[in-house]
């Protein structure tokens, strides 16, 4: 669309949701085309914007296509971001929350906690969409998997990530944003869609996590996330 607007092609019930709760928090004009998935999956329309046919794909006003969470966050942030506030400020001297900081949380959700993730989900649908008759037989998969691995090791990134929120110096409030910021950055906005498809799933009980489940709170309790809500077409993770 030659309107001087980005254009956000976005799927119902996906991660293409924490890039339109970005948009609302710039507060700038753009497109929004829906989309709706067709047995669980994305539409073959999608594959007519980007070959891979994922979501979210954002089209600049150039008619650049960008996929992938990160750098579309990095791209509306580094263009439409003037005032600086989900911009990472200039460390304080002794300060680690610089933009490396930022680049291995990034790379912790996109890299480790995000596929582990995925191996829950698709071992809980295996059993869950198979014939009813070898279902008793398939949960052992899964069972397996949690008890040997899985739950550990996501209990272990879960409580990572807890203490990233904890003050610094151990004294005082904890922190509101991952960066130790007073806005979002980009890390929050990658790192909500992690731990907000975990919450949905009920994969981690996130009241013994205070740190994470006041950022939980702190982010789905914002204008922006609302108005995003309002303007998608469902953001239910649990649709299978």
């Amino acid at each position: 669309m030659a309107d001087g607007k980005p254009t956000l092609h976005h799927l119902e019930n996906s991660q293409s949701h924490l890039i339109l709760w970005l948009l609302e928090e710039l507060g700038i004009e753009y497109n929004l085309v829906l989309y709706p998935r067709v047995k669980g999956r994305s539409p073959p329309a999608l594959h007519e914007i980007h070959p891979l046919g994922k979501s979210p794909t954002l089209v600049t006003p150039s008619g650049r296509v960008l996929t992938e969470r990160s750098a579309i966050s990095l791209w509306l942030i580094n263009t439409y971001d003037e005032a600086g506030r989900f911009k990472i400020p200039a460390p304080a001297p002794g300060s680690v929350d610089d933009a490396v900081r930022e680049e291995q949380l990034l790379s912790l959700g996109g890299a480790t906690l995000g596929p582990m993730l995925m191996v829950k989900l698709i071992t809980t649908l295996l059993v869950k969409q198979a014939p009813f008759f070898v279902r008793p037989l398939l949960a052992v998969v899964p069972f397996a998997l949690n008890r040997v691995f899985l739950d550990a090791e996501l209990a272990h990134l879960i409580e990572y990530l807890e203490a990233q929120l904890a003050p610094p110096d151990g004294k005082g409030e904890a922190r509101e944003w991952f960066l130790g910021t007073k806005e979002p950055t980009r890390a929050d906005f990658s790192l909500m869609w992690y731990l907000d498809w975990a919450f949905q799933w009920k994969w981690v009980d996130f009241a013994k996590y205070p740190n994470l489940k006041a950022f939980h709170d702190r982010c789905t309790a914002r204008p922006a996330w609302k108005r995003a809500l309002e303007k998608g077409n469902g953001y239910q993770l649990v649709f299978w």
